[in-house]
C-alpha cells in the first residue's frame, strides 16, 4: 500500500511537466548566444529563454537550423521564435521590450591582411564573406544585393556558416568576413584558429538582438510580455549575470 501511494506521488509530481506547453525557438549555431543544443552550455539567451518560460510552465526547446530557413518556419508558424535576431532580419515579427544583446557588426581580417574599412568603396578591393539571410544594415544590404561571386561570398552552410567563412578565410579563399565580435572570436577560437585574425573596423552602430516571435502565432504577443518581464527578473536578482558570466559575458546595461 505504501509503495501505491508513492507512484501515485511522483505521477502527480512527473504530469504536469509531461503537459508542459513548448515553445520552439529556431536559429543557426551563434555562441556564444545560442550554442550546440544540449544540457551543458546550450547558449547564454538559450539559458534565460528556458529559465524564463520554465518559471510559467512552458517547456522551451531550441532547434539549431539556417538562417534563412528559421525565419521563414517561424514566419510559418512552424516554430515560435528565432534567436538573436535584429530587428532589420524580420520587421514583422513580434519583439519583446526587453532584448537579450547589443551588438555591432564587426569587419576581421588575417593577421598579415593591411585592410581596414572605409566605407563601401574600400569592400571592392576585396573578396567579402557574409552569411546569406543575414542583415547587414541598410547600406551594407544594398552592397551585397548589387554584387556578384567576384565581391562577395555569400556563406550558406546548413548550420554553421559562421565556421566555414573562418576557415574560407584563414584559407586566403575571402580577404574579410563580417560578423559581431563575441560571435566571431568564440568560433574561431573553437577551431583553434583566433591567433590568425584581427579586428579591422565596424560599419554601423551596435544594434539590438532579441528573441522575436512568430507573426503568424496568436499566443506571440503573450510569450514576448512574459520573456520581457522575466529578464527584468533575473537582472533584478541577480540571476542574469549568473548565466553571463559562464559565457564570459557582461550585462550590456551596466
Amino acid at each position: 500500500m505504501r509503495h501505491l501511494l508513492i507512484l501515485i506521488c511522483l505521477c502527480f509530481v512527473v504530469m504536469p511537466r509531461a503537459h508542459a506547453e513548448q515553445i520552439l525557438i529556431a536559429a543557426d549555431r551563434w555562441c556564444p548566444f545560442n550554442c550546440e543544443p544540449g544540457p551543458e552550455l546550450p547558449g547564454f539567451m538559450v539559458e534565460v529563454a528556458q529559465r524564463v518560460f520554465a518559471k510559467q510552465g512552458y517547456d522551451v526547446k531550441y532547434i539549431e537550423m539556417n538562417w534563412s530557413r528559421a525565419i521563414q518556419e517561424a514566419r510559418k508558424g512552424n516554430v515560435n521564435a528565432i534567436m538573436g535576431g535584429f530587428k532589420s532580419d524580420a520587421p514583422d515579427f513580434v519583439y519583446p521590450e526587453e532584448e537579450l544583446a547589443v551588438l555591432g557588426n564587426a569587419f576581421f581580417v588575417r593577421k598579415e591582411s593591411d585592410w581596414t574599412y572605409e566605407g563601401l568603396e574600400s569592400l571592392k578591393n576585396v573578396q567579402l564573406g557574409a552569411i546569406l539571410g543575414y542583415d547587414y544594415g541598410d547600406e551594407l544590404r544594398g552592397y551585397i544585393q548589387e554584387s556578384n561571386a567576384d565581391s562577395v561570398t555569400m556563406l550558406n552552410g546548413d548550420y554553421h556558416s559562421l565556421s566555414q567563412g573562418i576557415k574560407l578565410l584563414n584559407k586566403r579563399r575571402i580577404d574579410v568576413i563580417i560578423e559581431v565580435e563575441p560571435v566571431f572570436w568564440y568560433t574561431a577560437d573553437q577551431l583553434g584558429l583566433s591567433d590568425q585574425f584581427k579586428f579591422t573596423g565596424k560599419m554601423v552602430q551596435p544594434e539590438k538582438a532579441y528573441i522575436a516571435f512568430s507573426p503568424a502565432l496568436k499566443k506571440s504577443t503573450q510569450h514576448a510580455d512574459l520573456l520581457s518581464d522575466g529578464i527584468r527578473k533575473l537582472r533584478a536578482s541577480g540571476e542574469l549575470l549568473t548565466i553571463l558570466a559562464k559565457y564570459g559575458l557582461k550585462d550590456w546595461k551596466k
